[in-house]
């Protein structure tokens, strides 16, 4: 199946300039519009806040298209439940008692769980960590110095 293919903006391998020039033409066509990446109304205020904050980064470096509309959604969303558990959590403690008594884990302690794996599922599909962009980017190959006698050794086939 081979490596997934990079966009020309990100890629550093060895490419012709009429490849690249092709490539560029290519992504054009499948680069949806980047209009319509408005934060969902039905997200939380820490949610809405941290999709604009993202659109906003994405967009400095043409990132992110209308398309992604729903992954951003849903990492925001899980954003938004971490964040309001992580806050529960800290006031209440990582230990709960249930009503008949016995100490058990606050259920926060899973929804906090639950979305860092959506999180984590989302940034990664997404490209929002620097180790996600990292893996676009091909790092490009020292060529070896070519020995300037080689060619006085001839293909072997004069013997």
């Amino acid at each position: 199946m081979g490596r997934t293919r990079k966009v020309v903006a990100m890629s550093t391998g060895k490419i012709g300039n009429d490849a690249r020039k092709n490539r560029a033409e290519a992504e054009k066509k499948i680069k949806a519009k980047d209009d319509a990446l408005v934060a969902p109304e039905w997200l939380s205020d820490a949610a809405s806040s941290e999709f604009k904050r993202v659109v906003q980064e994405a967009r400095e470096v043409g990132m992110l298209d209308n398309l992604d509309l729903s992954m951003i959604a849903i990492y925001a969303d899980n954003y938004g439940r971490y964040s309001e558990a992580a806050g529960n959590l800290n006031a209440d403690g990582p230990i709960v008692e249930a009503k008949s008594g016995y100490k058990m884990p606050s259920p926060w302690m899973s929804i906090m769980n639950q979305s860092a794996r959506n999180i984590f599922t989302c940034s990664s599909k997404l490209g929002l960590a620097v180790t996600d962009r990292l893996k676009l980017i091909v790092p490009t190959k020292e060529e070896k110095e070519v020995n300037k006698y080689i060619k006085f050794l001839g293909d072997g086939t004069n013997a």
